[in-house]
């Protein structure tokens, strides 16, 4: 329900209603939008400010729901809703310009079927909504709503449709849920490839949007819609600029919230803001007075604290523990402590990690899928993940959405919805040796009636615990977080204090459940069922536009910077500066390998350079070498062919851990020389799992 509008108003929009001439029938489904288009009866210079539409929709049972038209284009206002239920559904239109025939009382009966059934959540349950015990996300049904999610913020100005079609089924398929765009960066219309633009009037005015732009997003978040994926459109006070004025905040705001609040679409005003005490209220009151049933939250920037808590128009938390510059110590940290800080306050809101460390520039799949277990476990009700490329929407984004960390948050989600995950409680004291070593912090949660507990370790030797309360009889259960590989573990009789062992330096899951468990039987089905085990024991990157990384990723620290090129035919990538861009970065998918598990590892190069290949190195995590250090060796042999070098080389011992530079393990280190690359290959040898 809207906010009431005031005695006045509403008693207008009912004394208007009751004269209103009555459309024919119209028709509707449950839980999909519907929309009628009204003509105004004149041209406003400021359609957007000049003129309000509010709506009043009457259902079975005294059900309503309310809502405001939007400005479409020329003379066209176009009202929508999303009915909960079916029946009759009776609705009235109030127009600030009472003179304006054509958009101040009118009326029309909706007649609402109920929904065929299918797969699509948001068909079967509805939308998305806050748990009936403010624990949790829930759709409209009841049903909780495990928020998985994935950073896309520049597609509305890059995405082809076919790109975007190609995106959505991917991340369906994985088991996604949530979306996180920005509606129009300045960052990214920058170089925009869509030729439309968001607004029709000259920044920094922004109260004049494009329907043309907003049409075609319509289909895109109605396309993400159709997939069961929720969207959420941050960034209200700051698009495309920070900061408009907050009226023209509140009235961007409104637009947007009108024409979206019939999808499934949660709005943020913030887009890595800071606190912005005049802008952030102006946009979320807006927002409630266009879209009164839909969820608000504030995607804020890391470090700003819970300021908004206990507004009322905050439906939940998000926090956002953040890149920290590549610091793994801090990303664990925050993964931890950001979550416990807001449920430490009064008045329960369910709390989403909307940004943690990218698998990109700053980190690793490792990285990725670290803070991703530490933050639900820790308290949080869902984690958004994010790809450098995707969320920028590089040219090469449909290549890249199948790095390793896409899979690996996917089967976070398949190792939770095989549990009651919706009862789950952060236990931090049960864990006995946490270590200072805050890269290294475990995470341990326990449902509700102490049947079942998850733990997460990130490399650790033993975990001790204080099993006090669960039954009286446990069996273990290992499980690999990067490939769902499983190993079981031994028996426990619950006491104040149990040791238990992973089975080898990796990172691990840890599940306790009585034995016959069914939710053993649950998770062993689901894993049984993901495809996420690589294969093999080579690894390969070519550099030619769209060409997916096939076990090797390509990472981009400062001084691995990299343009794509060609040269005789042949796609490649050059280090233009290359006193500043002296080395090639690249991570092996940890599904093939991490920390150990080869006897050695052969890599071939292939590669030009004008000035010849003195001193180029490979350099690699090795069984020994420091956090902090690579082993470097020279090429064993080289060959050509057709123009090309190839140099390969023999390393020893590599261990392989994402240790350091994004999580790289191995570096080409060019030593100064201009050089065109077209391939990389590693080949593993002795490799065991």
């Amino acid at each position: 329900m809207l906010r009431t509008l005031g005695g006045a108003v509403m008693a207008l929009i009912l004394l208007s209603a009751a004269a209103a001439p009555v459309r024919a029938d119209d028709a509707a489904v449950v839980w999909q939008p519907w929309e009628r288009a009204l003509v105004s009866g004149r041209p406003y210079d400021s359609p957007c400010t000049d003129v309000q539409v509010r709506v009043r929709f009457d259902g079975p049972g005294g059900a309503a729901r309310t809502g405001m038209a939007f400005w479409d284009g020329g003379t066209r206002y176009v009202i929508r809703c999303c009915f909960p239920a079916p029946g009759e559904w009776r609705w009235r239109t109030t127009c600030t310009d009472s003179a304006n025939r054509g958009l101040h009382a009118q009326a029309g009966v909706v007649r609402v079927g109920r929904a065929a059934g299918g797969a699509n959540p948001l068909t079967r349950h509805g939308y998305p909504r806050v748990s009936d015990d403010r624990r949790t996300l829930a759709y409209a049904d009841g049903t909780p709503l495990l928020w998985i999610g994935d950073t896309c913020w520049a597609a509305p100005v890059h995405a082809t449709d076919s790109d975007w079609g190609s995106y959505l089924a991917n991340r369906a398929r994985k088991g996604y849920t949530v979306l996180q765009i920005s509606i129009a960066p300045d960052w990214a219309l920058a170089e925009a490839r869509r030729p439309v633009a968001p607004f029709l009037s000259t920044l920094p005015d922004i109260t004049r949007p494009n329907p043309a732009y907003f049409q075609r997003l319509d289909r895109m978040i109605g396309a993400a819609n159709g997939c069961g994926l929720v969207v959420m459109m941050v960034g209200l006070i700051e698009t495309p600029y920070r900061y408009p004025p907050p009226a023209q905040v509140a009235t961007f705001s409104r637009y947007v919230a009108a024409r979206y609040a019939a999808h499934a679409v949660i709005f943020s005003p913030s887009f890595d803001s800071g606190i912005r005490e005049a802008e952030t209220p102006a946009s979320a009151e807006a927002v409630r007075e266009a879209a009164p049933s839909s969820l608000v939250t504030m995607h804020m920037g890391t470090g700003v604290g819970p300021r908004f808590h206990s507004a009322d128009w905050l439906s939940f938390d998000m926090v956002q523990s953040g890149h920290n510059g590549g610091d793994a110590r801090r990303q664990s940290a925050r993964a931890v402590g950001m979550p416990a800080e807001v449920l430490a306050l009064p008045g329960r809101k369910p709390v989403i990690n909307g940004e943690a460390i990218y698998e990109g520039d700053l980190g690793g799949a490792y990285d990725v899928r670290r803070t991703a277990w530490l933050s639900v476990l820790s308290g949080a009700v869902g984690y958004t993940a994010g790809i450098n490329q995707l969320y920028r929407w590089d040219d090469d984004a449909p290549a890249m959405m199948d790095v390793p960390s896409s899979d690996e948050v996917a089967l976070l989600g398949r190792v939770l919805r095989a549990t009651p995950w919706w009862t789950l409680e952060p236990t931090p004291g049960r864990i006995l040796n946490q270590p200072e070593d805050r890269a290294r912090l475990m995470a341990l949660a326990v449902t509700s009636d102490r049947s079942l507990a998850l733990g997460y370790l990130p490399g650790n030797a033993t975990i001790e615990l204080d099993l006090s309360g669960l039954p009286t009889t446990c069996r273990a259960l290992w499980v690999s977080p990067s490939t769902g590989r499983r190993r079981p573990g031994v028996s426990i009789t619950p006491s104040a204090k149990v040791s238990l062992t992973p089975p080898d330096g990796r990172d691990w899951l840890l599940l306790l459940a009585p034995s016959g468990s069914p939710v053993v039987a649950r998770l062993t089905k689901a894993l049984d069922a993901a495809a996420y085990r690589a294969v093999g024991p080579k690894a390969s990157i070519t550099f030619s536009a769209g060409a997916p990384p096939n076990g090797l990723v390509r990472k981009e620290p400062r001084d691995g910077e990299f343009v794509r090129a060609s040269a005789g035919g042949v796609a490649c990538i050059v280090n233009e500066n290359p006193k500043r861009n002296g080395y090639l970065y690249l991570d092996i998918d940890d599904r093939i390998v991490f920390r150990g598990g080869a006897r050695s590892m052969a890599v071939e190069v292939r590669l030009q350079s004008n000035d010849g290949f003195d001193g180029i190195a490979l350099e690699y995590d090795a069984t020994g070498a420091g956090g902090d250090a690579y082993r470097s060796v020279l090429p064993a042999s080289q060959k050509q062919a057709g123009g090309w070098t190839t140099l390969a080389f023999q390393a020893d011992a590599p261990y392989l851990g994402n240790r350091q530079n994004s999580g790289a393990d191995l570096r080409i280190h060019l030593n100064g020389h201009r050089c065109r690359v077209a391939s990389v290959e590693v080949r593993l040898e002795g490799l065991t799992r």
